[in-house]
């Protein structure tokens, strides 16, 4: 019998071993306490969880753990577990660095076989597994979120059953209320036309080794709008290779295709401006700037095409063949396009003289603008400005020198003519004065002469003045100015002018009249000089809204497109002076055949004005009549 209780104490012994290493193993918390919250044990393993040995807690109040929020309800605590003797719940302990832990327990108390009652408490650390919910729900969330924000929904296809089930985000998208099982054949119903039978066709293509497709389609919502769905999926296969399942995302991409399809309209439209520009353009791309789009206004002013001259680099080898020439004009041109492309923003114009591919050269104003990668450049031919403004330099040189002769003729005129004439006038005086004649009629003889001889030399004066200034022209207008220089010239010069006056208006603008006074001038002035022609026809013709002068003879005529005959000054001042009033000159002659002469200018004049110009025209006739009425007769 000693034997078998000896084998019994130590079974006993070695049982109790096994559940005390049980117990303090265990990563749940084991732990005992009074029905003050006083921990009367702890085991091993769970202490160490919250950072402490089991004699560091044991003989402390569950208080000293608790966050002082929590503190109030260990109260509460304390009299439900004597009342009802079981309590289930979660409990955060604070471990010994200050980190919250979260346990789940169920505690019991005990009152039979022990003096004094005490609390045995079961708890499991749950910290982590509440931690991974939270951050579950957060990421369901968030998908949520994304969904919703990004106009997307989840769905998941049955193949077996052709049942669908979709996330409740696809009401707003779809405009249908299918968060439950439906039916897929339905939703294909309102695929469009040409998009359904590919996405069956994808969908069918699917196989364990390709699982996964992406697509874009276009289908109906509930309310007829057009929607366009990017659409991907994943299918699952059995053993087999059957498709068991397929799930995936689809989302609206609508307001992304509007977008693209307003932008290619614009890049479109942008395009056809390009194409169809009057000035020369170049679209470019990229810091390389290839050259996507020439214009034909581009190939025929240089002769370059787009194979020519893919990219602006060889644009400089073929437009520019003198290397130090090509060089300063690149390093100047790279560093504005640089500082143009970071400020998107324009370059100041440059010029520069270009070779074009049938060896000619041609004068160009440069423009770049820089819109992010795409780069626009457009060339302004200025070659016909340039020779023109060397033309008018020319010509600037020539008026001066014309200026510079006439001067000279007026003032030998009056030295040698009228100075001259003057002064013998003037010793004749003085002889009269020394040796007057013994008669009153050999007095009044001799007067008479002198006088004829200072009235000769008065109308040379005024001639000349007419020459400068046409004073006739403010006091009898227009029509009566030219009538006075035709019998003027044909008088001596010893010609015939026919002049003819056709519905001419009255208070022609002074820069009208004196325009084609001058003109006239000019071309009677010519005529007699070098057409060897006896007869001129002169006609001033005016309509409603414009005047006209033409001047003819039958004279040797000339080459009007000769080049030398384009460097006329004659003929220049009459071009400059009737682009001056907006107004058209067409010269026309030929060898033996006589020259023609015809100018024509619009009319701004008002009625008013025209009215205040006639009368003042009237008054200064009535007083030029007065004392001169020959310079109204017939020519």
């Amino acid at each position: 019998m000693q034997i078998v209780a000896r084998k019994l104490g130590f079974t006993l012994f070695e049982n109790e071993e096994h559940y005390r290493d049980l117990v303090e193993n265990s990563f749940d918390l084991i732990t005992t306490h009074d029905l003050n919250g006083v921990l009367l044990s702890v085991n091993l393993a769970a202490a160490r969880i919250l950072g402490f040995e089991p004699h560091e807690l044991v003989r402390r109040n569950l208080r000293e753990f608790l966050s002082p929020r929590l503190q109030p309800e260990l109260e509460g605590y304390l009299t439900q577990i004597q009342e009802k003797g079981t309590v289930r719940g979660f409990v955060k302990l604070r471990s010994k660095s200050g980190e919250p832990r979260i346990w789940e327990y169920t505690n019991t108390l005990r009152t039979e076989g022990v003096a004094v009652p005490f609390v045995r408490a079961m708890g499991h650390d749950v910290t982590e597994i509440l931690q991974a919910q939270k951050k579950l729900r957060e990421s369901e969330e968030r998908l949520r979120v994304a969904a919703e924000v990004g106009k997307m929904y989840a769905w998941e296809w049955d193949p077996e059953t052709d049942s669908v089930r979709r996330s409740a985000e696809c009401e707003g998208i779809l405009g249908t209320n299918d968060t439950g099982i439906a039916v897929a054949t339905d939703y294909f119903s309102s695929v469009h036309p040409e998009d359904k039978t590919a996405l069956w066709k994808l969908v069918g293509s699917l196989t364990p080794e390709n699982p996964a497709y992406r697509t874009e389609y276009r289908r109906l919502r509930s309310d007829g709008a057009r929607l366009w769905l990017e659409e991907s999926g994943r299918a699952t296969f059995d053993k087999s290779g059957k498709m068991t399942r397929l799930v995936g995302m689809t989302a609206d991409i609508t307001e992304r295709k509007t977008a693209e399809e307003k932008l290619k309209a614009s890049e479109e439209h942008s395009k056809e401006i390009v194409l169809r520009s009057p000035v020369a353009m170049i679209v470019t791309h990229g810091l390389e700037q290839q050259n996507e789009l020439l214009n034909d206004k581009f190939s025929a002013l240089f002769g370059y095409s787009k194979e020519d001259v893919p990219t602006v680099a060889q644009w400089w080898e073929l437009a520019y063949p003198n290397a130090a020439y090509r060089e300063t004009l690149k390093a100047e041109w790279q560093a504005r396009v640089a500082e143009a492309i970071e400020t998107c923003s324009e370059i100041a114009p440059m010029e520069a003289e270009v070779c074009c591919k049938d060896g000619s050269r041609r004068y160009i104003e440069f423009h770049f603008t820089s819109f992010g990668e795409t780069g626009l450049v457009s060339f302004v031919d200025l070659t016909d400005r340039k020779k023109a403004e060397r033309t008018l330099a020319k010509v600037g040189g020539w008026l001066i020198e014309a200026q510079e002769e006439e001067r000279t003729r007026i003032a030998r005129d009056l030295h040698d003519n009228i100075c001259q004439r003057l002064a013998l006038l003037a010793i004749e005086l003085e002889q009269l004065l020394d040796a007057p004649p013994k008669t009153v009629a050999s007095v009044r003889k001799e007067v008479n002469k002198l006088q004829e001889r200072v009235s000769e030399i008065s109308k040379d004066v005024i001639a000349i003045s007419h020459e400068l200034h046409p004073s006739r022209l403010d006091l009898l207008g227009l029509k009566g100015a030219v009538q006075g220089l035709c019998k003027e010239i044909a008088a001596s010069h010893k010609v015939k002018i026919q002049f003819v006056e056709k519905n001419m208006p009255r208070g022609l603008p002074r820069e009208i009249a004196i325009c084609l006074f001058r003109i006239a001038q000019e071309a009677l002035r010519n005529g007699v000089r070098h057409s060897r022609a006896e007869r001129f026809h002169v006609e001033l013709t005016g309509t409603a809204s414009s005047v006209e002068l033409r001047i003819r003879d039958g004279g040797v005529g000339f080459d009007a497109e000769a080049p030398r005959n384009h460097r006329s000054l004659g003929l220049i001042s009459m071009r400059e002076r009737i682009g001056l009033v907006h107004g058209t000159i067409e010269i026309r002659s030929k060898a033996e055949k006589g020259t023609e002469i015809h100018c024509k200018v619009p009319l701004p004049v008002t009625v008013e004005n025209a009215a205040r110009e006639e009368g003042r025209i009237a008054a200064g006739a009535d007083e030029l009549a007065k004392g001169n009425s020959a310079a109204f007769g017939t020519v």
